[in-house]
């Protein structure tokens, strides 16, 4: 991932200032919050592998007809639950690199309130698109719902900043988290595939996004989201524009109109 060449914070909107490194990850320390939250994913995971795994599945995963019938715990407990090394490690790399830089941005509070946020909305939708593709007993675990949440807020900050895919493709934040959000729609359809939770990576990211926006009014520089107001405002700008163009197509009499080019 690319960085300014400069200390201390990054100017709003991830613009830039000449003068390039290039490093994985962030720089600096890892801050609390992120490196709290690995920790305890790192602890629970060798918990699994060292005898725990079976009731910690069977007691703490997301089940939806489990959680439908009251055992609501389970959608914040599975997140910190995984499948393998591959698993945990691609998940905690994510939070690590894109993680830090919101921590240090927003606070420690906040950062781990959304963070919960997404990883519960996720587990909603999981829930409800198991129900809806009739199959209310498939499990899920691991943090994907709330690290796809900060790759979504990553991409609201700093959409100009180049990442890497694989180490050879340069792309931007914001082409890469608009492609994740059509692939994770599209798959979420299908409800869960391969053993992936598509459903609750998009649900990750559809609450981030949302509660990201209803905050901005608050002085994070997004716009909040339309109200009744607003949207009467935009239906009444586009009729105005509608019919200026009706009029101008016409033209004068015996003319040959407006052309557009």
């Amino acid at each position: 991932m690319r960085r300014p060449g400069w200390r201390g914070g990054f100017p709003p909107g991830g613009g830039y200032r000449q003068g390039f490194s290039f490093g994985l990850g962030p720089a600096g320390p890892v801050p609390p919050a992120v490196k709290g939250l690995i920790a305890a994913n790192v602890a629970v995971y060798l918990v699994q592998l060292f005898g725990g795994r079976g009731f910690l599945i069977a007691t703490f995963s997301l089940i939806p007809s489990l959680v439908m019938q009251g055992e609501i715990w389970r959608l914040f407990t599975y997140q910190f639950l995984h499948g393998g090394v591959w698993h945990i490690g691609i998940n905690m790399l994510m939070l690590w690199m894109f993680g830090c830089e919101l921590e240090q941005r927003w606070g420690q509070r906040f950062f781990l309130k959304y963070y919960f946020l997404c990883a519960v909305g996720g587990g909603a939708a999981f829930t409800a698109a198991m129900y809806l593709a009739g199959q209310p007993n498939v499990a899920s675990i691991g943090a994907s719902a709330g690290i796809y949440g900060i790759l979504m807020a990553y991409g609201m900050w700093f959409p100009n900043r180049q990442v890497y895919i694989w180490f050879l493709f340069p792309i931007a934040v914001r082409y890469l988290v608009v492609f994740l959000i059509a692939l994770e729609f599209v798959q979420s359809i299908e409800a869960s595939g391969g053993g992936i939770a598509h459903a609750a990576h998009f649900g990750g990211m559809v609450f981030g996004y949302l509660y990201l926006r209803w905050w901005g009014a608050s002085g994070l520089g997004l716009r909040p989201l339309p109200g009744r107001h607003d949207i009467k405002r935009s239906y009444y700008r586009w009729r105005f524009r509608r019919l200026q163009k009706k009029k101008l197509r016409g033209g004068p009499k015996g003319g040959g109109g407006v052309t557009y080019h």
